[in-house]
């Protein structure tokens, strides 16, 4: 024991040093250049953490495998599924706004899933443009770093600027941000690393522009009009709405009294920056009316109207389940996963308990944190009992579901603590500091268990009861640097392992399958689909230029799946976003919702020609038994158990 408090008292001793402070400093000054060398050195090393790497192992080419450190994750299907896949098709498209790949039909790929578009609006989605000039591999690595990178950068400057916060404080905060199990969770899709970089650029511009008599305060003016329109194309209302009310509570605390006196002065600017705003994000929205039409009116995800309610306030506590994640796969009912389970490691209620704390100790409230305070309550409120319709409406909270309005809520419990750790020191007792760090830590596990149920075992607890222990005890303690490091390296234990680091895209590119299908494609743009009972390798056609049916539909084909349903018996099936699963049948064609996103198509050949389908790309390699005298399916190709199959209508 003696041992292990010399050790630390070293470390402390290091941590504290004049020289060890003047480093930090140094790299202070440096850190926009460093952070661009770093963001230029993935670009070259085609560095990124997507979890494309499972198309080597799902293909039988394990030799192909991308990763360096860590390991892909299925679950986060979203991304290496969907997203990826859908950005690598846009190659062969020209970067155009309607894709003739995804489902084989014209798509619109930049509102409904938002991909590499030729169109001015792109000045909003900037982690995208790399698509536009660079290739797959270097591309990729420019959307990962360069959110990953401009996110950190941001919430530093905004915990500092902002929530006035210490260096080292705000580095912590930046860590918890950029490295949170929700972002990591959801990195590449839901626009999550957008509206975290917008939603607090734009407090912070705001506050910079406000605070500048000079020049440059049309620089930081310029930054909020962009950070806005990239906030508005971030196009996932569940986050949007509990983010948009969040950052807009910031805004009215930061905004001077002499606010409306400065606008006036620079109202030609404004204006100006208004419309430079508008105008392509209007174009982008109303030529893609038909499509956001079509979307509203599916089963899934337009006929979401949330109220709120039935929901227990312990729900806050459920962040302690995050220091499993990365290492324990959730298999729960009810879509209960690790996505869903990741938030942001808030520490409730301890950010409630340091605004009482601060209001006491200053004899005054806090704008910000009071704000923050009243809105985390009404979250609870709508989680808790729930709003009425017409409140739901007016709020917008009606598009917000539970789970993304728990998260959010975590989010505003950290603010309040930051903020709080940034206006006094604690300063207290150690006897203090142990209750709280076992209420809270025995709190969260409780709540945890009775969610989670027979998943839970020993090990898992004593897991959660030690990490939430040790970081409350450790932030409610005098922040000296080497307890904000050991807090850094706790929170990127739980977050910064989530995604791999992989280089490059030779686990699609480099796969003979592929290489086979582009050939096809390019010498035929006739539809293919994916024969499959698991939707895995479904966008796999789409990365080589073949117009696959069943690729993942953002919206549904409805023309073409009312070929095979003339009545519109199964039309609830089909009439959503969808993974869809297609299995040559025998029996009778027949529709089946497996999930809310995902149906099978069990298909007899005889409906083939009513899908016009000319190519199957399939694991199975029995298909051409299914050939009839109207219909001839023949084996074009085959390689390490993946088979390319022609099919041919009798005339």
């Amino acid at each position: 024991m003696n041992k292990l408090k010399n050790f630390f008292a070293a470390l402390d001793k290091i941590f504290s040093s004049r020289q060890f402070n003047e480093l930090a400093q140094i790299l202070f000054k440096l850190r926009f250049a460093i952070a661009t060398i770093i963001f230029l050195l993935c670009i070259l090393l085609e560095l990124h953490g997507s979890s494309i790497s499972l198309y080597a192992n799902f293909l039988s080419h394990p030799e192909l495998d991308i990763n360096w450190l860590g390991v892909s994750r299925r679950i986060r299907s979203d991304e290496w599924l969907v997203f990826t896949p859908f950005a690598f098709s846009q190659y062969f498209t020209d970067f155009s706004m309607i894709s003739d790949l995804i489902r084989g039909t014209a798509t619109n790929v930049f509102i409904i899933y938002g991909q590499a578009v030729h169109h001015l609006a792109m000045i909003f989605r900037p982690a995208q443009l790399g698509y536009l000039f660079l290739d797959q591999g270097s591309s990729l690595a420019f959307f990962w770093a360069g959110r990953l990178i401009v996110l950190f950068m941001m919430s530093f400057e905004f915990a500092r600027k902002v929530l006035d916060a210490k260096k080292s404080l705000s580095l912590l905060y930046a860590v918890m941000i950029t490295f949170s199990p929700l972002a990591q969770w959801w990195w590449s899709v839901n626009s999550i690393a957008e509206l975290l970089t917008a939603g607090q650029g734009l407090v912070l511009f705001w506050k910079l522009y406000l605070n500048r008599n000079d020049t440059k305060r049309f620089i930081f003016a310029a930054g909020m009009l962009w950070c806005a329109g990239i906030f508005i194309l971030g196009i996932y209302p569940a986050w949007q709405v509990s983010f948009g009310w969040t950052f807009l509570l910031c805004l009215i605390a930061v905004t001077s009294r002499d606010a409306l006196r400065i606008l006036r002065r620079d109202k030609i600017f404004w204006l100006v920056g208004l419309v430079l705003v508008i105008v392509p994000i209007a174009h982008a929205i109303l030529s893609s009316m038909d499509v956001i039409k079509l979307t509203t009116a599916t089963e899934y995800p337009g006929s979401r109207f949330e109220l709120g309610g039935n929901i227990s306030p312990l729900h806050q506590m459920f962040y302690v389940s995050d220091s499993l994640l990365p290492f324990c796969d959730i298999s729960q009912p009810k879509g209960v996963n690790n996505s869903e389970m990741a938030t942001f490691f808030s520490m409730a209620p301890l950010g409630l308990i340091v605004f009482v704390i601060a209001t006491i100790r200053r004899n005054a409230f806090d704008l910000l944190m009071t704000l923050l305070v009243v809105l985390s309550g009404v979250f609870m409120l709508w989680e808790t009992f729930g709003f009425p319709a017409w409140l739901a409406k007016i709020t917008l909270m009606s598009n917000v579901t539970f789970n993304r309005a728990r998260t959010v809520t975590d989010f505003l419990q950290m603010l309040i603590l930051f903020r709080g750790l940034s206006l006094i020191d604690l300063n207290l007792s150690r006897r203090t500091k142990l209750f709280l760090a076992g209420a809270i830590s025995i709190g969260g596990t409780l709540a945890t268990c009775d969610f989670l149920g027979g998943w839970i075992g020993i090990k898992k607890i004593l897991v959660m009861l030690g990490f939430a222990g040790v970081t409350v005890y450790l932030i409610t303690s005098r922040l000296t640097n080497l307890r904000i490091g050991l807090l850094i390296v706790m929170m990127l234990l739980i977050g910064g392992t989530v995604n791999p680091v992989a280089r490059g895209v030779d686990c699609v590119y480099k796969v003979p399958v592929g290489q086979k299908i582009a050939d096809l494609a390019r010498a035929d743009k006739s539809l293919w689909l994916v024969e499959d009972d698991d939707v895995a390798l479904n966008d796999f056609p789409i990365m080589f230029g073949a117009p696959t049916i069943n690729s993942v539909n953002i919206y549904p084909a409805l023309d073409r799946w009312q070929k095979l349903d003339p009545t519109g018996a199964n039309r609830s099936v089909y009439n959503r976003y969808a993974h869809i699963s297609i299995v040559l049948t025998d029996a009778p064609t027949e529709f089946q919702l497996n999930q809310v996103d995902y149906f099978t198509l069990n298909l007899n050949p005889a409906d083939l020609p009513k899908l016009d389908v000319r190519y199957i790309f399939s694991r199975n390699a029995t298909l051409e038994r299914f050939s009839t005298r109207q219909v001839k399916i023949k084996k074009l190709y085959e390689e390490a158990g993946s088979y390319i199959y022609s099919v041919a209508y009798a005339t």
